[in-house]
């Protein structure tokens, strides 16, 4: 007699009759992108002829460039998700001719960012004179730069997917995933949470002599552990998830995603500690142990992953 494998996730039966995914949330995805890299170029034109700053090319592929690939991350991700969770609430398919929506979203997108830039600068200077405490406005740049996207990106969306409802597709079939698609939406919301974290990690240390000696480049570190991660993840997903899934479930996919970075920032917490006393009293190699560590919570992401989307995805196998 053999046991299950507690990993595992018990795929329910569904509905015969299903719809593929709607091509929507790709277009829109495209057109985030496209904002995102006229936003990066403009910010690139603004600097080379008005910043007094020396070796400029050098500081953009320090501290720029990384911060924009994480941002073009989060947009795609977040617009795809958006998008499909959206429409599978509302059983809308297709939008009928959607260029009035792809062309409304990429210019109210774009004049949002512009006009964010301006008050992001100015809400910048009114928290380094307002705030005294270095972590605290750490802390408020870190929240004010996400709630500006929210505002930017994902608001407008929402508000353009209500306003054109009535130029959709109603449908009643639910809608059937290909399981490699939510094992990159998976994996791609695990990195994404991770470099969010890290970049509040590493505003946070800013003064510590840790950014001094990687001079900058402690940003590109976090993308690589980041690629490492992705694939980790995906890999995991792909064996837990049926080969079709029934329903995308956002809502459920993003709690998977909470509970795997939960168990996973919890192990890392008790390894760190566990590894401070070992410096302390047991006079074991620095370097050792950080490597040691680092492939600690590798391994571990593993069967986090399967135990995040069982508990909190439950993926129902679609015909």
């Amino acid at each position: 007699m053999t046991q299950a494998n507690p990993f595992d996730i018990a795929p329910l039966s569904a509905p015969a009759a299903t719809r593929e995914s709607p091509a929507l949330p790709h277009y829109l995805v495209g057109v985030a992108l496209l904002v995102g890299v006229i936003g990066i170029l403009i910010t690139m034109a603004t600097l080379m002829f008005n910043s007094p700053m020396e070796n400029l090319g050098e500081w953009m592929l320090r501290y720029g460039v990384r911060n924009w690939i994480s941002h073009l991350l989060m947009a795609g991700l977040c617009v795809y998700w958006l998008t499909q969770s959206y429409l599978e609430c509302n059983g809308l398919g297709d939008y009928r001719q959607p260029a009035g929506l792809l062309v409304g979203y990429g210019l109210v997108y774009l004049c949002l960012s512009w006009l964010g830039g301006y008050a992001i600068s100015y809400l910048f200077m009114w928290s380094y004179e307002q705030l005294s405490n270095g972590a605290l406005t750490s802390l408020f740049w870190w929240a004010s730069e996400l709630l500006r996207f929210g505002i930017e990106a994902l608001l407008p969306l929402w508000l353009l997917l209500y306003l054109f409802r009535y130029s959709a597709e109603k449908v009643s079939e639910p809608l059937k995933m290909p399981g490699q698609t939510l094992a990159w939406c998976f994996a791609l919301g695990v990195v994404v949470i991770y470099l969010q974290l890290c970049a509040l990690a590493m505003q946070l240390l800013s003064g510590m002599l840790y950014s001094y000696a990687l001079e900058g480049w402690e940003g590109w570190i976090v993308l690589g552990h980041g690629q490492i991660n992705l694939l980790v993840a995906f890999f995991a997903a792909r064996g837990a998830l049926p080969e079709q899934v029934l329903g995308f479930n956002g809502g459920r996919l993003a709690l998977a995603c909470l509970i795997t970075m939960l168990l996973w920032i919890g192990t890392a917490l008790v390894c760190s500690a566990l590894m401070l006393v070992l410096l302390l009293f047991g006079g074991a190699g620095e370097n050792v142990l950080l490597i040691l560590l680092g492939l600690l919570q590798l391994v571990l992401l593993w069967p986090f992953t399967r135990l995040g989307l069982r508990w909190g995805y439950r993926a129902q196998a679609a015909v």
